[in-house]
């Protein structure tokens, strides 16, 4: 009996722990939510939330928009940011993710019997991570995918790995749920197999290769069902197509430089590359563990910088529940003489890790296009009410901010194969009868950006001309948000 309460008082203080390392995450990204769009899935994933009747519900990583659904019904209005941002769910969807994820990561540790006190430090040197930090607090869906991951490591790491008929089953059930969240999941692949022969030595002789094989084979069938769950969620029936993924692979893919490796590895990172070098190299921490860790990271950095596209370091942040794993486990128990020691060491570390993270952050916002200015912007020359054309993708819809002003995008009647001058000349009799209803403003703050594909920069540059042409054009030069006001000639 006094087993059992000691038990459950130690599992108390565990959950008490992971509740308090959630809530402070989440209350470090609220309170330093962006102020700036992060790329064009911000923007659209700001809009959707903000209006549900707008959402493309055939979104590729389809777990976003329903837990958003979820969070709009539990949620206060404002949650966990400002009730007054039009753009409140999906700032609090990604703060809240930071924070669960986190506390899903210290349970791993725990899972895998490291100590308390290593647990909680490798915990909050992940929370202050220049990425997830980052992504805690933008609009995107990359601390969503870390906390699903953390929570599919965490459920599988408390499977009854004894009795493997039925912990097995169920690891592969659960594997299914990463896909779902990111289709960059098939790359946790190697390094699931791995960490479930570690969670399996914990309790009971390791897994023999062979079936290791057939386990490997069940995760890959697992990946597979993922992948024909989204499909199956966008529309696109139980087919194996995998041509929309690498489309995207193709279309976007850019060279190779040093700039791309500091922004997609060291610098959202940052004090994680000597740590985890430090640790793969701990006898400490389990083999299993460790080769995991490889497995996982050694092939999906080579992936994002062949790809090119850094995305501040947002690729990398799905399995860094597994970088936590590690450095709890590589930690020595730190004995009465160290402890001190040790435990100024890791405060120096966490302190030196947000300091590198802040203007990570931070940075980002001071050097970008708050969207209230958008609204500022637009108000002084549109008036009360108006339009607003944009070619653009790096906002959401003006009307969050000023409900009487409407937004038409024009860049979805841009056809993949139509000739320009024959999309101008069908756009012109369009243009002609917005302006005639009233006040017409277009959004030229496309001319900002280095990063569209030269089709849509050679369109604006067609619609620029042919607008000088036949329409009266007031520029009004905003460093950031520049805007032309429309009217007849």
């Amino acid at each position: 009996m006094n087993a059992g309460r000691s038990r459950g008082v130690e599992a108390g203080i565990d959950v008490g722990i992971a509740v308090l390392l959630a809530a402070l995450a989440t209350w470090l990204y609220a309170a330093t939510s962006l102020h700036c769009i992060y790329g064009n899935d911000g923007a659209m994933l700001g809009d959707w939330t903000a209006l549900p009747e707008r959402a493309y519900r055939q979104y590729h990583n389809t777990l976003y928009l329903p837990c958003a659904d979820l969070l709009r019904c539990v949620l206060p209005t404002g949650g966990v940011v400002a009730a007054d941002d039009p753009l409140w769910l999906a700032k609090s969807l990604s703060a809240i993710a930071g924070g669960l994820g986190l506390a899903c990561c210290y349970g791993a540790c725990r899972a895998l019997g490291s100590a308390r006190g290593s647990s909680v430090f490798a915990v909050v040197l992940l929370a202050v991570t220049p990425g997830l930090w980052f992504f805690g607090a933008a609009i995107e869906v990359h601390t969503q995918h870390f906390a699903v991951v953390a929570a599919t490591a965490l459920l599988t790491l408390w499977l009854p790995w004894r009795l493997p008929w039925l912990a097995l089953p169920l690891a592969c059930a659960l594997f299914v749920l990463p896909y779902l969240s990111h289709q960059s999941a098939p790359t946790l692949g190697p390094a699931w197999l791995l960490l479930l022969q570690s969670a399996r030595r914990r309790v009971a002789p390791a897994f023999s290769w062979a079936a290791l094989l057939g386990i490997g084979m069940a995760l890959l069938a697992a990946l597979g069902l993922g992948h024909l769950l989204v499909q199956w969620q966008r529309g696109l029936g139980f087919a194996f197509g995998v041509g929309g993924v690498a489309d995207t692979v193709v279309a976007w893919r850019r060279e190779l430089t040093p700039t791309v490796v500091v922004e997609a590895v060291v610098a959202p990172l940052a004090l994680w590359l000597p740590t985890a070098a430090w640790a793969l190299g701990q006898r400490r921490a389990d083999g299993w563990l460790r080769a995991s860790v490889l497995a996982c990271y050694a092939p999906l950095t080579a992936s994002v910088l062949w790809w090119g596209v850094a995305e501040r370091g947002g690729y990398l942040l799905g399995p860094a529940c597994l970088l936590a794993m590690l450095l709890a486990a590589a930690l020595p128990a730190a004995n009465e003489r160290r402890a001190t020691t040790w435990r100024l060491a890791m405060l120096l570390v966490v302190l030196a890790q947000a300091a590198l993270a802040w203007p990570f952050v931070r940075g980002f916002d001071q050097a970008g296009a708050p969207l209230a200015a958008r609204a500022e912007r637009i108000a002084s020359v549109l008036g009360e009410r108006g339009l607003v054309l944009s070619c653009n993708d790096n906002a959401p819809t003006i009307t969050l901010w000023l409900p009487t002003v409407q937004e038409t995008p024009l860049l979805p009647t841009l056809a993949n194969d139509a000739p320009l001058d024959v999309w101008i000349a069908g756009l012109e009799p369009l243009l002609h009868g917005f302006v005639a209803t009233g006040p017409v403003v277009l959004d030229v703050s496309y001319r900002l950006r280095s990063d569209l594909p030269e089709r849509v920069r050679d369109a604006t540059v067609r619609l620029e001309q042919r607008l000088r042409e036949r329409f009266a054009v007031s520029e009004h030069a905003f460093a950031d948000w520049p805007l032309w006001r429309i009217t007849a000639k």
